[in-house]
């Protein structure tokens, strides 16, 4: 590797909640996961759950606690991403390196998110 930086934009680290249901599923049943990093282009997230592939259209919703000068009372924002990759998480404290059950997935923003109402 040449060590430059490929990415479009620069991420910020965050941890918040993050729920999320596949487009055009019969029961668009949320799941839930927390996100890791966010930039104007897309955020990655942990989950548990693995109900979707790369290429999928994800609702998402990000729950933002209150935060000063920004939501004073928290709130969330929500919107529309295209699944762009899934990695599946190893735990690297387990001593028989067995996998965890999580998978980290990148997302692209198919429109900048907005508040919820």
């Amino acid at each position: 590797m040449d060590g430059t930086e490929k990415r479009r934009f620069k991420r910020l680290g965050i941890n918040y909640i993050i729920s999320y249901a596949e487009v055009g599923s019969l029961t668009e049943q949320f799941q839930s996961g927390h996100a890791v990093n966010v930039s104007p282009g897309g955020l990655f997230f942990e989950t548990a759950n693995r109900a979707f592939e790369t290429g999928d259209l994800l609702k998402v919703r990000l729950t933002i606690p209150p935060t000063t000068g920004l939501l004073e009372f928290g709130g969330k924002v929500g919107g529309f991403v295209k699944v762009l990759r899934i990695d599946k998480i190893f735990d690297s404290k387990r001593a028989d390196s067995l996998s965890s059950n999580n998978y980290g997935v990148a997302v692209e923003f198919c429109r900048p998110l907005q508040l919820c109402m």
